[in-house]
């Protein structure tokens, strides 16, 4: 008799375990759902290899925007920035005499040729006048009005015209010519003008990476960090510090696909804290289209499928928060 009440009292608790498991298995939306808080936090790099000469920050200090936060030595840099400039002053000062001799021949050039061209037309005017004394006094020989002696003079003048008229039009090709003697020097000021554009985006570039070496936060927040120490030798890309930015947080959750409809992207929720103290308003503002790799999986044989979550973040941007606290949702999914 007695076993048989122990036989009856253990089926009892068998019954109501695997309802109450059932129960548990079948009300999954009545789980807690959790998220782990996450800040935006960048590390700070260094983009010129060399030796931080000054570090002036440490772990916990707070930073404003654009502060000092180190130094790379430069000497290096400082030293090609110098010769740069010496460079360029002397390249500007061979554009300057390449102008100023450009401009003189020029002038010179254009009034050689303005010369030749007036000598042509005097030279021309003069060998029209010469052969119309020698047409005249070709005729006037012929029918004896004039000795030939008078008429070999202005033959001769006749000629002189020609051999004169001749020289101009050479002189006119020439001083020509020479114009092209101007467009080689403008070319060689172009040239050199060229050189001293090239040699100023030299001297911008290496002022970048002088600028680099004052390694700056990039916003404000705190240290949280801190990878080397003074008198490091960094290379490029190797971080030195990471900062964190105290109001621009997010707390992730991991939402079950079976649950995924009652997030929507502006939905306001609230977060509790582990302590249950810390409540916090947020709002979703992603819902990942990726599933997580991470799933609740089947712990039957019913039939039951894995189900796959979500990634919802939600923001909150406040002061309170540190990166890897734990959040509860009161509201979501509601």
């Amino acid at each position: 008799m007695r076993n048989k009440r122990l036989w009856c009292s253990y089926l009892l608790i068998t019954v109501l375990a695997a309802g109450v498991l059932g129960g548990c298995g079948q009300s999954g939306g009545t789980q807690e759902v959790w998220g782990r808080a996450e800040a935006k936090e960048v590390d700070i790099n260094s983009k010129i290899a060399g030796r931080v000469v000054t570090l002036l920050v440490k772990e916990g200090d707070q930073v404003e925007k654009g502060q000092l936060l180190a130094r790379i030595d430069n000497r290096d840099l400082t030293a090609k920035a110098n010769q740069a400039k010496a460079g360029i002053q002397a390249l500007e000062a061979q554009l300057a005499q390449a102008s100023t001799v450009t401009a003189l021949q020029d002038q010179t050039l254009q009034a050689a040729v303005t010369t030749a061209r007036a000598q042509l037309e005097k030279a021309r005017s003069d060998l029209a006048l010469a052969e119309n004394d020698y047409k005249r006094f070709s005729e006037l020989v012929d029918s004896g009005a004039v000795s030939k002696q008078v008429f070999e003079t202005y033959r001769a003048k006749y000629q002189v015209a020609q051999a004169a008229y001749s020289q101009a039009e050479a002189a006119v090709v020439t001083a020509e010519a020479s114009l092209l003697q101007a467009q080689v020097n403008r070319d060689n000021e172009e040239a050199v003008r060229s050189k001293v554009v090239q040699a100023q985006a030299s001297l911008q570039e290496v002022e970048v990476y002088l600028d680099e070496t004052e390694i700056r936060a990039p916003f404000a927040g705190i240290v949280t960090v801190k990878y080397v120490e003074e008198g490091a030798t960094v290379s490029t890309g190797m971080p030195l510090v990471a900062i964190q930015d105290p109001l621009d947080n997010w707390v992730n959750i991991k939402v079950k696909e079976t649950e995924l409809g009652g997030y929507s992207v502006g939905q306001a929720v609230r977060l509790q804290g582990r302590d249950g103290n810390l409540t916090l308003d947020g709002t979703v503002t992603d819902i990942s289209k990726k599933p997580e790799f991470a799933t609740y999986r089947a712990t039957n044989e019913r039939g039951d499928n894995d189900i796959i979550t979500f990634n919802v973040k939600v923001r909150v941007n406040s002061d309170k928060v540190r990166p890897g606290m734990r959040f509860r949702l009161l509201n979501g999914g509601e």
